[in-house]
C-alpha cells in the first residue's frame, strides 16, 4: 500500500451498481495464484486456497467507479488483480485521498473480520479487476462454521500483521522525529521564501486559531509585481518575493506568523490581536513595503 498526501476530492457519485462476475474459464488456478500474493492467505495450503477461491469471484470496475462507500456493510474483502484503487476518507464535509492500493494488494479485510461498517470510500482509479471474497450471494458468517480452522488461521495471520504494523509505527515515531519534522516543513513551508504556505493556513492554522480569543489576519499584495517579472525577468521576480518575505519575517519576529498565500500574496497573522492593533500593524507594514529598495531589481 502506498500512502498519498491528503488532497481534497469531490465525493464520487457514480451509481453503485452490482457488478456481474467475470466469466473466466479455468479461473481456480488463477485465483489461487492471486491469493498467494496476499499476506493473510500466504500460509494456507493449496487445497485451502482452493476453498477460498471457490467462494470468491472476479469483478471489474470502470475508471472512477465506486467499489464501496463509507457507511455500507463491510461484508467483503478485495484483492487487486489489475488496476489501482484509491481510498477516500471524510474530513470537514469533504472527501480526501488517504491511500492507494495497486496490483497484488488487499483491502477491506479489517472491516470484514470486524463485521464493521466501512469508514472510507473505495474508488477504481483506473479500469480495475478485483478478486472479491466472499462472492455475491454468500455471507462471511455463514462460511465460518463450515471451515473454522482455515478462518482461524487467516485471523491469526491478520492479527500478527496488525501487531507488526503497530510496532513499526511506534518505532518510526520514536526514532524518526527529525524526519517527521522535515516532512512537516515540506508540507507547510514555502521553499522560495521560507514562510509558511497556503496548506498551513488551511490545515494547521485552524487548530491554532481555536486556542486564541482574538486574532488579526492581514493580507499583503504589492502593486505592479507583474511588471517586475515582465520587464526584469523571473529571477528578479523571485528576488522581490524574497525581499518581501524577509521584511515580513523581520517585522513579525515572535509576535505573529508570516504566510506566502500564493504568488505575490502574503498573509500576516497576529494572535490575540484586536481591531485597533490590527490597524496599527497594517499601517506599519505599509510603510515597510514602501521602504523596500527595488533598485537592484530594475534593468537599466
Amino acid at each position: 500500500m502506498s500512502i498519498r498526501k491528503a488532497g481534497k476530492r469531490t465525493r464520487p457519485e457514480p451509481g453503485l451498481r452490482v457488478k456481474k462476475p467475470i466469466n473466466h474459464k479455468n479461473t481456480s488456478g488463477e485465483k489461487r495464484s492471486l491469493l498467494k500474493k496476499a499476506g493473510i492467505f500466504r500460509e494456507l495450503k493449496d487445497e485451502e486456497l482452493d476453498i477460498i477461491a471457490e467462494y470468491s469471484e472476479f469483478r471489474s470496475f470502470a475508471d472512477d467507479e465506486v467499489i464501496f462507500k463509507s457507511g455500507t456493510n463491510g461484508d467483503m474483502l478485495y484483492l487487486i488483480k489489475r488496476g489501482m484503487v484509491r481510498i477516500l476518507a471524510p474530513h470537514d464535509g469533504e472527501m480526501h485521498d488517504i491511500a492507494q492500493f495497486i496490483e497484488g494488494e488487499l483491502f477491506g479485510e479489517l472491516d470484514l473480520f470486524e463485521e464493521a461498517p466501512r469508514s472510507v470510500d473505495a474508488v477504481a482509479e483506473t479500469p480495475t479487476e478485483l478478486l472479491c471474497f466472499p462472492r455475491q450471494g454468500l455471507k462471511f458468517e455463514e462460511l465460518l462454521p463450515r471451515h473454522p480452522r482455515i478462518f482461524a488461521e487467516i485471523l491469526k495471520i491478520l492479527l500478527g500483521q496488525i501487531a507488526v504494523r503497530i510496532r513499526e509505527a511506534n518505532k518510526l515515531v520514536s526514532e524518526k522525529v527529525p524526519w517527521i519534522e522535515d516532512l512537516r516543513k515540506q508540507l507547510f513551508f514555502d521553499k522560495l521564501t521560507g514562510l509558511y504556505n497556503k496548506a498551513f493556513l488551511e490545515e494547521d492554522f485552524k487548530l491554532q486559531l481555536a486556542k486564541t480569543t482574538a486574532c488579526a489576519v492581514l493580507a499583503i499584495k504589492p502593486d505592479n509585481f507583474k511588471t517586475v517579472n515582465d520587464e526584469s525577468g523571473h529571477d528578479a521576480g523571485d528576488k522581490t518575493l524574497r525581499l518581501l518575505a524577509d521584511m515580513l519575517k523581520d517585522y513579525l519576529d515572535a509576535s505573529g506568523t508570516g504566510v506566502r498565500f500564493r504568488g505575490d500574496e502574503y498573509i500576516a497573522v497576529f494572535p490575540e490581536c484586536k481591531a485597533e492593533g490590527a490597524h496599527k500593524h497594517a499601517q506599519a507594514l505599509l510603510e515597510k513595503v514602501k521602504a523596500i529598495d527595488m533598485s537592484s531589481m530594475v534593468k537599466q
